[in-house]
């Protein structure tokens, strides 16, 4: 990462040393406490009911999964489940501590991403009260891409790379922390690629100061890219992540994989950033480091790529703009010190944490959690636990694969949100029977499917047709969708 640290100044020289509550550590506990409270635990079914229901089979059999084991049109496809190390993490949380421990795991990994942007901020020459700003501001961006997933994982392990490489010049020793990062990344998200990426840039920058620690910087650069090898299924992750991001219906089937819209919150708050440091950089009256902007360019692209790369632009942009602005530092103001003042923020800053944790997941039902779990589709689920028998297969919207599979361990689903486990044959079909062509009926039929699930969040013709038809019967029909089951087995 681009950020030189030649003339950082020391905190107590920059903020006065002070001693307990100051209102500087203020600044610093409400950057952190605010971007948790902004982003409290925010659980969505789609992704995690399938990490929890794979980890629990790894967990149970002991080995890693070869194919989707939980889609019965999946059987013949290959598939390297480079997130197993994020599915078993879940799945012991869950086993000893249930929807809550997932909960305050949410909420710690989002604490320690904003600890360490917060430090990267600092480590890169600004004050407190700077630091504090960009890093609400970074929480504020990235709050869309917060949900509890791998990808909260990998943010975290980001977030502490960000900060290594940016007090790469005056920790040097700090750097070699990245390497022992890297292995847990690749086991866990496949955007351990970034990882080379920020060293490579350092290493630019580096170059371009004649720093003398530019050949470290390359070495643990390349050694970090090597030590994402140390993982079950060796250099294939690397061909996993170019899959991925090339998959055509991942790419185009995909709302996050999509370029942003600013129609959407978290398209607007990307966009309404990316304005804030254009008119930062503008308002500067020196011109700003090309190295800067070229770090901000290359995480922009990715972020205009897909919606879900907003999370790297925002945990990257704070700390550059950090060293941005600590070029210029803004004069000190005697404030006086009010400590009981502080105390008393402080204690509304913990009221606020505690008020928004999702207090009801606590000792939640397996398949009836609440509302604090997005996509759990209770009506649905409470319909199908009286329709399904063992064995039972299920032709269901994508976007409720992963909950049915979890819910319904013995039904298996058509699709789920592991996209590149099925072949393009598949993916056709599921089209085909979703938009009611002409012989959906048949289709169905081959498939011997024995209930068919379509949610509001995905509609569906196939919703239109499958009314009208006399060889099905609607069982459910709720805010959350649709439950159809074979007329001779309705009867």
């Amino acid at each position: 990462m681009s950020i030189e640290l030649e003339r950082v100044v020391p905190s107590e020289t920059k903020d006065g040393p002070g001693r307990g509550l100051t209102l500087p550590r203020v600044w610093a506990l409400a950057s952190i406490t605010l971007a948790v409270a902004l982003n409290q635990a925010r659980m969505v079914s789609i992704d995690l009911a399938y990490q929890l229901r794979a980890g629990e089979d790894i967990l149970r059999t002991h080995a890693l999964p070869r194919i989707d084991p939980f889609a019965y049109t999946a059987t013949h496809s290959s598939w390297t489940d480079q997130q197993w190390g994020a599915q078993v993490l879940f799945a012991e949380v869950f086993r000893k501590l249930g929807w809550g421990g997932l909960a305050l795991a949410a909420t710690l990994l989002v604490a320690g991403i904003f600890v360490f942007v917060y430090l990267a901020c600092r480590a890169a020459g600004c004050d407190q009260r700077r630091a504090a700003w960009l890093t609400m501001a970074a929480a504020v961006v990235c709050a869309s891409e917060l949900p509890l997933r791998p990808q909260l994982i990998a943010g975290l392990l980001f977030a502490a790379t960000i900060w290594a490489v940016a007090g790469r010049r005056t920790r040097p020793s700090r750097l070699w922390i990245v390497p022992f990062l890297v292995p847990l990344w690749a086991n866990v998200h496949g955007s351990f690629f970034l990882a080379p990426l920020l060293l490579l840039l350092a290493w630019i920058e580096d170059r371009a100061d004649r720093s003398p620690g530019a050949s470290r910087t390359l070495v643990v650069a390349l050694v970090s890219a090597a030590a994402s090898l140390l993982n079950p299924f060796g250099p294939k992750v690397w061909s996993y992540v170019i899959a991925i991001s090339t998959n055509s219906h991942i790419t185009q089937g995909v709302t996050e994989w999509q370029p942003p819209s600013a129609r959407t919150l978290g398209g607007a708050l990307l966009f309404a950033s990316v304005a804030a440091v254009a008119v930062i950089l503008a308002r500067r009256t020196r011109p700003t480091r090309w190295i800067y902007l070229l770090t901000l360019g290359v995480f922009l692209a990715l972020a205009l790529a897909a919606t879900r790369n907003a999370l790297w632009w925002g945990l990257v942009a704070a700390p550059v703009l950090a060293r941005v602005l600590s070029v210029s530092p803004s004069p000190r103001r005697n404030v006086a010190e009010l400590p009981l003042v502080n105390w008393v923020v402080a204690a509304v800053l913990g009221i606020a944490v505690a008020a928004t944790f999702p207090w009801t997941l606590v000792g939640a039902d397996r398949t009836q959690p609440g509302s604090r779990l997005q996509n759990s589709l209770p009506g649905i689920t409470g319909e199908l636990q009286h329709v399904l028998r063992p064995g039972d297969r299920i032709f269901n919207s994508q976007d409720a694969g992963s909950w049915l599979e979890f819910a319904f361990p013995r039904n298996p689903v058509f699709v789920d949100s592991i996209i590149e486990a099925f072949p393009d044959g598949v993916w056709r079909e599921h089209r085909d029977i979703s938009d009611g062509r002409q012989g959906w009926q048949s289709m169905l039929q081959r498939w011997d499917v024995r209930a068919v699930v379509l949610t509001t969040t995905q509609p569906s013709p196939l919703i239109t047709y499958i009314r009208r038809d006399p060889g099905w019967s609607l069982d459910y029909s709720g805010t959350d969708g649709y439950v159809f089951v074979p007329r001779s087995a309705a009867g």
